[in-house]
């Protein structure tokens, strides 16, 4: 059951400090209402200031009126709330991802602007579950299969998931019960999207007894594993790298001293925070680069996230920038 205390307990075992301002994404369905609400309650309590943002996506004709049905609800409250509208091209395919790509635009825009690093999204405990059987149907590793955490870190901002503790069904019941409605949309039951024809496996998944509850221990198991993989990351990348300027040398027999999975997560963290990009290669092309490192196939160079890796004389591995391309100043290593 939904209460204020039950979720302010819970935002005070994510957060390790309150923030001074915070942004909550509202589209007006069941979830993101919920979590409106009950961080308006939280921020007075806590004398934090609150935003409420809205996207008018445009894919849909009825956008414009449900955020400004949103913008009314929130007036009720006396929660500030801005309606940001996507003025760009309509994606004619991908849509979900693309749409989920200039949403965290439009939002992280807003909050860089206005010196905010907090931002709350309202993604619930049905749809951990969805994610770990999404990821589980594309051959998802240990991490994958962790599910959405419930703090993370986004092109500098913490995203904040309070909700995740929650079902869809207590979500509703909490709206219901102070008299709250919601927008329904419709995209949630389109089975033209794969997350949706997860949902519909639910009754088949209850059958065998895949209760949220043993897949969130499912997930919570991936977690300890994810977080013992990265002890072992960190402590490679500790003895391995020998010097960091404007190029990264590391020590070829202390990388692959490790177990292949260490080596290939090693790679990932180094390259993404060399090249200083928002996510690491993929996997397929970090298990290539692995197998050229360990084979000693790197010929020339090989150039992979915008850096140029080859061997130098003492057959070390060094990252350098892209030929033609200025590298960005990167977080330490």
């Amino acid at each position: 059951m939904i209460t204020q205390e039950v979720f302010d307990n819970n935002l005070s075992g994510i957060l390790k400090v309150h923030p001074l301002k915070v942004v909550v994404a509202v589209s007006g369905g069941s979830d993101s209402m919920a979590l409106t609400i009950l961080t308006h309650n939280w921020a007075i309590k806590n004398g934090i200031e609150l935003t409420a943002l809205t996207v008018d996506h445009n894919l849909r004709k009825e956008s414009k009126s449900e955020a400004e049905t949103v913008h009314k609800w929130c007036e009720k409250y006396g929660i500030k709330h801005q309606i940001l509208t996507y003025t760009g091209p309509i994606p004619t395919s991908n849509i979900e991802a693309v749409a989920r790509e200039y949403r965290y635009k439009l939002l992280t825009d807003f909050m860089k602007k206005n010196s905010i690093n907090y931002l709350f999204i309202a993604h619930n405990q049905d749809e951990q579950c969805e994610t770990f059987f999404l990821n589980l149907s594309r051959g998802s590793g240990v991490y994958g299969l962790c599910g959405m955490p419930s703090i993370s870190q986004r092109f500098d901002i913490n995203i904040v998931r309070p909700m995740l503790l929650f079902t869809k069904s207590e979500i509703k019941e909490f709206l219901t019960s102070i008299s709250q409605d919601w927008i329904e949309d419709p995209s949630n039951s389109d089975t033209k999207y794969k997350r949706v024809r997860i949902r519909n496996l639910k009754e088949l998944t209850s059958s065998l007894e895949l209760s949220n509850d043993r897949l969130n221990n499912t997930m919570k198991n991936m977690e300890r594993v994810r977080d013992c993989v990265e002890f072992f990351v960190s402590e490679c990348i500790k003895k391995s790298v020998i010097s960091n300027n404007s190029k990264l040398v590391i020590d070829k027999d202390v990388l692959l001293y490790y177990p292949e999975e260490i080596v290939l997560r090693s790679l990932a963290k180094l390259l993404q925070t060399f090249a200083n990009t928002d996510y690491p290669p993929r996997f397929e092309s970090l298990e290539n680069l692995s197998s050229k490192i360990k084979n000693m196939q790197l010929g020339h160079g090989i150039t992979l996230s915008k850096t140029k890796i080859s061997f130098d004389k003492a057959k070390n591995i060094v990252f350098e920038p892209e030929i033609g391309r200025g590298k960005k100043t990167a977080g330490k290593i």
